[in-house]
């Protein structure tokens, strides 16, 4: 059987509409009935990287959760909003995002990822356990609300890549310190936790979304999607797709797909809803990054070559920093330093997982690609 994905076109952040629209998505693949009770208890999982203004295109907008909140009211689903932002707690985010209008008026309560559960994973799987926030088990179904973004580290962050937010707080570092460089395995990890926590359905905010040096960074651009489906695999390729990404760009899909989670290949998927004319999109802008796993030791000659010449890294433009120490302190492997009030990061223990560019919210980490990693780029485009 097909996995089936509906793309709706909206172009706008308005709430009738949109709520219109998420309903025909419903509609679309099976409809609410068929994904939750109509008492259940349902946490929805928004993107919410950081405290951002909406037009920012950071965060899922919050008309379209309000939306998608006021749908799932109607039916007579009892509402909780969860996340676990790598920075600020999870009420000064929402507060600061345009988020407390509508949740105090449709009574969806905050729900902050704090405690932590050990899952035991299949035999078969790279990672054997993994902690997760216990607090997204304690309800009857999870509905997913990514946002469209790129993505320094895994080209684009969609549906799949939206759960790693049930890491509790550091530790994603020390999970993107365990993958290292190899994105293959870091888009394993990812793939296991949507495996873990097993969305109900997942409906993406592609009304704007972010091109370029995303998904801190990068540039709003008018998208004009809403997209659902309950195989997240297929829904990320299917966007990959009209976003104009080849799919082996997008290693969560290709994991997910050898894993047996859902549908990478074009042709094992139905695409039903409005007639996507103007798709796949010829100019959007992808990230410069191009993060490789070498295995190599930094002495190498070989290695020092691709990373002088070839390697997309991130470098911190020293007059635009403020010193804050937030990439210091959230640096994975503890490669930045602030050397006489310049912070400055150690080539030899980076891992280019761009979590400092991802972080800075004053754009001072910047994404240095290579003359010869540039031309690469365009030759493999």
């Amino acid at each position: 059987m097909k996995s089936l994905v509906s793309v709706r076109k909206y172009r706008e952040y308005e709430l009738a509409g949109l709520k219109d629209i998420v309903n025909a998505c419903m509609d679309d693949i099976g409809g609410l009935s068929s994904m939750i009770n109509r008492s259940d208890k349902v946490l929805l999982k928004p993107n919410l990287l950081r405290s951002s203004s909406p037009g920012q295109a950071i965060i899922t907008h919050p008309t379209f959760v309000e939306a998608v909140a006021e749908l799932l009211v109607d039916y007579g689903a009892q509402l909780s909003l969860g996340d676990s932002p790598p920075l600020g707690n999870l009420s000064r985010v929402l507060s600061k995002s345009g988020y407390d209008n509508f949740m105090k008026r449709l009574n969806v309560k905050p729900c902050p990822f704090i405690r932590k559960r050990s899952l035991d994973c299949q035999e078969n799987r790279l990672f054997r356990r993994l902690e997760l926030a216990e607090e997204v088990f304690e309800f009857d179904k999870v509905i997913n609300l990514p946002k469209i973004k790129t993505h320094c580290q895994m080209g684009l962050t969609l549906a799949i890549k939206n759960l790693f937010g049930t890491v509790i707080g550091t530790d994603k570092a020390s999970w993107h310190l365990r993958a290292g460089k190899n994105i293959d395995s870091f888009a394993t990890l990812l793939v296991q936790i949507y495996e873990q926590i097993s969305p109900a359905v997942s409906i993406v905010d592609g009304v704007l979304g972010m091109e370029g040096n995303g998904p801190n960074s990068g540039k709003p651009r008018l998208i004009g999607i809403v997209a659902a489906g309950q195989d997240a695999v297929a829904l990320d390729s299917v966007i990959a797709y009209l976003l104009g990404f080849p799919i082996n760009l997008v290693k969560t899909c290709a994991v997910g797909s050898e894993l047996g989670l859902g549908v990478a290949d074009p042709a094992g998927t139905t695409i039903v809803g409005d007639e996507l004319k103007g798709f796949p999109l010829a100019d959007f802008e992808r990230p410069k990054s191009m993060t490789m796993s070498w295995n190599l030791s930094y002495w190498n000659p070989l290695r020092r070559f691709l990373e002088n010449h070839i390697i997309t890294k991130p470098s911190i433009d020293a007059s635009i920093c403020r010193n804050c120490g937030v990439c210091m302190n959230h640096c994975p492997p503890g490669a930045i330093k602030n050397d006489n009030g310049v912070m400055k990061i150690d080539r030899r223990i980076c891992i280019s997982c761009f979590c400092c560019h991802e972080l800075c919210v004053n754009d001072a980490v910047v994404i240095v690609e290579p003359y010869l990693g540039k031309l690469m780029s365009k030759i493999s485009r």
